[in-house]
């Protein structure tokens, strides 16, 4: 005859009970440690006060530092909950600094524990100082503060789609930035660079707000503003046929008159659609030099043009070659 075993119980039976009963397990550890001390380590930013007028730090220091605390459990565990959700801090008082102090951490926090600042509410009695872990000191040197523009440096690349190009520089707003700091430094950067970015297939006018780089990252220089604007005009290619533009011949002898036939041409430009657009003749010029171009043998002579720096290029210049005529000129 088969044997009858008895079924097995699943743990999901009387669970309740059974988290309830670990709950109040917790409950009673917790009560039991919680008035027993422990030693537990916390980092406070730092905070520098009071630099005497007229001065400013000269070199880094620490951004943080980490402090070792002595506490009750209870208080403990308050610090590591609610510490990230304040503003705790270590605070350096700089008033009696004249040109150059080192901070002793442990000495200065045991002599004035109240610039060890943590806004938990209770915390402070519950919770006393021990040591600093690191750094062990802070150096501070102070120099005489000083302000100077410096010019703005782009290096965004702007790479026109194929069938456009770039109309004029890029214009940078402000084009000067203040640089602040110890006067040994400040005196030092000569231009302030923006980050590196490109742009590539660009088909309309862009601007684009960019970073600026710091000047010297090891040292306590501060820049404003951090960003700067940047706008460059991109236009599609188009050409323009300009009639009757008037040629000039330069550097002529006094004792000579110089006219040239025809003394007007035409030609193409090529450039940006809008820019070629409100153009005028004043936008090309075109002269002979005579010193340089003239010869005895040399009477029909090709003239030189130059262009508006934001025009491309120019082409299909007619007449291609002028008449020179030179007549003296009465004593």
């Amino acid at each position: 005859m088969a044997r009858a075993f008895p079924a097995r119980q699943s743990f999901l039976v009387d669970l309740p009970f059974k988290l309830g009963a670990v709950g109040l397990a917790v409950i009673l550890w917790f009560i039991s440690i919680s008035n027993s001390y422990f030693e537990a380590e916390a980092e406070l930013p730092i905070e520098i006060r009071n630099i005497r007028e007229g001065k400013a730090l000269g070199e880094q220091t620490p951004r943080t530092a980490i402090l070792r605390f002595r506490g009750t459990a209870r208080a403990l565990i308050k610090l590591y909950v609610l510490l990230p959700f304040t503003s705790p801090k270590l605070v350096l008082d700089l008033e009696r600094v004249q040109r150059r102090h080192v901070f002793y951490l442990d000495e200065y926090l045991g002599d004035n524990p109240q610039r060890i600042s943590i806004p938990i509410l209770g915390i402070k009695e519950n919770l006393t100082f021990v040591e600093v872990v690191r750094p062990d000191s802070v150096l501070i040197i102070l120099g005489d503060y000083v302000e100077k523009r410096v010019p703005v440096r782009s290096q965004v690349t702007i790479q026109p789609a194929a069938g456009f190009t770039q109309v004029g520089a890029l214009v940078i707003t402000p084009s000067k930035v203040l640089v602040k700091g110890v006067d040994e430094e400040v005196s030092r950067v000569q231009v302030i660079r923006t980050m590196r970015d490109s742009y590539r297939d660009v088909t309309a006018p862009l601007e684009i707000l960019v970073g600026l780089l710091h000047p010297n990252p090891g040292k306590v220089l501060d820049v404003e503003p951090v960003n700067v604007n940047i706008k460059v005009d991109v236009q599609m290619i188009s050409e323009r046929r300009l009639e009757d533009v008037p040629v000039k011949v330069i550097n002529v002898p006094r004792n000579l008159s110089v006219y040239v036939s025809p003394s007007t041409v035409a030609l193409t430009l090529v450039g940006g659609a809008d820019h070629l657009a409100a153009l005028d003749s004043s936008a090309v010029e075109v002269f002979i030099d005579y010193l340089a171009q003239w010869s005895p043998t040399n009477l029909f002579i090709e003239p030189q043009v130059r262009l508006d720096s934001n025009l491309i290029e120019f082409r299909d210049l007619v007449p291609r070659q002028l008449e020179i005529i030179s007549t003296r000129q009465s004593p």
